[in-house]
C-alpha cells in the first residue's frame, strides 16, 4: 500500500502553523515515495479565527501532492457558538456533508485515511470513510483532544502524536496499550541562517513573538516583562526590541495595543519564509503558552522548531512541568519562566542581555540537536512506521 489520503481541514495556501506543517510533511512523505491526496476544506472559517494565506506553500509540493480542497457552506460565527453550546461536536462541522458527497471520486484507489486532530472533525470524515470503504484509518494528534468516542480511537490502526506527552496522555484518556502509537514532532521544514553567531558586542536586544494570537498564546506576557524590566533595570530602556508578527484580530486590538510604542511594535502578517528570515535576524524568539481552562502542558509549539530552523534562543514561558520546559531546559536552547511569573520572566531578558555569551552556547546546543527535528527526518520516521504498519 503505497497511497495517503491526507485528510487536514487546513492545508496550503493557509498560513497558519496547522497548513504550513501539514504541507510541508506532505512534501517530505511524498519524497519517501508515497503518493498523496490531501482533502482539505477550501474556504475556512469561523468564530475569532483568521486563516491568512501564504500562496508560496503551493510552490514547494512536489507533483506526487495532489489537492482536492472541498468548500463547505459558510456559516459564519453559527458553527463556533454551536459548538461552544455543544450543539455540534465541532466549529467546523459544515465541512462533513461535503466531503462525504465527494468521497467517491476522491477514493480511486485502496490507501490509508490519515486524519489530523485537531480539528475533530477530520477524524469523524476518516472513520466514517472507513467504515464506508474499508479502507485503514490512522489518528494523528496534534493537540490533546478528549472529545473523540473511544471505539473510534481504538478503531484507529495506531495514532501519532506530537509530543511524548500528548502521545502519553492519549494512551491514559482512551485506554489505549502502552506499545500503541509513535511520536512525531512538528519539526521545522528548512533551514535559515545556519551558521548564525553571536555579536557579544552589542549593547540592544531584539526580541521576535511569532504566530498566532490569541489569549491560548497571551502574547503580551512578554511586552508587560519587558516594561517591567524596564522599571527594574531602568538601564535596560530602549536596549531591548521587541517585534510581533502575526495575523491581526481581536487580541491585537484589544489586549496587545495598549502595550506598544517606542520598542514594542506590532508589524503584522508575514508568509513563513519571509518570517523565518526576521527570526534568524533576531536575538530571541519568544515562546509563550497561557495556562487557563484548557491544560497545554503537553504542547511543543512549532516556534520552538522554528528556533532551531533558525539558531535562535528561546524566551518561554507557560506550564510549569511541561513538554515546552522539557524540551528548552534539557537540550539548553534557552530560559524558561512560568506563564503567571512577569518577574522571573523580567530577569531572563536582563540574563540575556547581560550575558550575550550564554545565547552563544544556547546557538551552539541548538546546532547540536537540531537535525532529528527537520521535517525531513520526522517524515521519514513516520513513513517507516506506516509501513511497518500496513505492508
Amino acid at each position: 500500500m503505497n497511497k495517503i489520503y491526507l485528510i487536514s481541514y487546513l492545508f496550503a495556501p493557509v498560513g497558519r502553523a496547522p497548513g504550513i506543517n501539514r504541507t510541508y510533511l506532505a512534501k517530505y512523505l511524498a519524497e519517501e515515495g508515497w503518493d498523496i491526496d490531501v482533502i482539505s476544506c477550501a474556504n475556512p472559517h469561523g468564530l475569532f479565527r483568521s486563516f491568512p494565506l501564504d500562496k508560496a506553500l503551493l510552490d514547494i509540493l512536489p507533483p506526487s501532492v495532489h489537492l482536492h480542497p472541498i468548500k463547505s457552506f459558510y456559516w459564519g460565527a453559527i458553527g463556533g457558538m454551536g459548538a461552544l453550546l455543544k450543539l455540534w461536536e465541532d466549529p467546523f462541522h459544515n465541512w462533513y456533508r461535503p466531503v462525504m458527497e465527494n468521497s467517491q471520486s476522491l477514493l480511486s484507489k485502496k490507501g490509508i485515511l490519515y486524519a489530523v486532530v485537531p480539528p475533530v472533525i477530520n477524524a469523524r470524515i476518516a472513520f466514517d470513510l472507513s467504515r464506508r470503504t474499508k479502507m485503514p484509518f490512522l489518528m494523528d494528534f496534534r493537540d490533546n483532544v478528549y472529545d473523540l468516542p473511544a471505539a473510534k480511537v481504538k478503531a484507529s490502526a495506531s495514532i501519532i502524536a506530537s509530543s511524548v506527552k500528548c502521545l502519553q496522555d492519549m494512551r491514559e484518556h482512551y485506554d489505549l496499550p502502552d506499545i500503541t502509537g509513535r511520536v512525531i514532532y512538528n519539526g521545522y521544514p528548512v533551514e535559515c541562517h545556519p551558521d548564525k553567531a553571536v555579536n557579544e558586542k552589542s549593547d540592544s536586544l531584539k526580541i521576535i513573538y511569532t504566530g498566532l494570537m490569541g489569549m491560548a498564546q497571551s502574547p503580551v506576557l512578554v511586552a508587560r516583562a519587558v516594561r517591567l524590566l524596564e522599571r527594574i533595570h531602568p538601564e535596560t530602556r530602549d536596549r531591548i526590541n521587541l517585534e510581533y508578527y502575526g495575523p491581526a484580530n481581536y487580541y491585537t486590538k484589544f489586549f496587545l495595543r495598549r502595550y506598544l510604542g517606542r520598542n514594542i511594535h506590532y508589524r503584522g502578517y508575514l508568509p513563513f519564509m519571509d518570517t523565518l528570515r526576521i527570526i534568524a535576524g533576531a536575538d530571541l524568539l519568544s515562546v509563550t503558552l497561557q495556562p487557563g481552562k484548557r491544560d497545554y502542558s503537553y504542547a511543543i509549539p512549532s516556534k520552538i522548531f522554528q528556533a532551531l530552523a533558525t539558531a535562535t534562543p528561546v524566551l518561554a514561558a507557560g506550564t510549569t512541568g511541561g513538554a515546552l520546559q522539557d524540551f528548552v531546559v534539557s537540550n539548553g536552547i534557552g530560559r524558561f519562566s512560568a506563564a503567571d511569573d512577569i518577574e522571573n520572566q523580567a530577569e531572563d531578558i536582563y540574563s540575556f542581555w547581560k550575558n550575550p555569551h550564554k545565547r552563544r552556547e544556547m546557538v551552539e546546543n541548538i546546532k547540536k540537536i537540531k537535525v532529528e527535528y527537520h521535517t525531513r527526518y520526522q517524515a521519514r520516521l513516520l513513513s517507516e512506521h506506516l509501513r511497518m504498519l500496513f505492508n
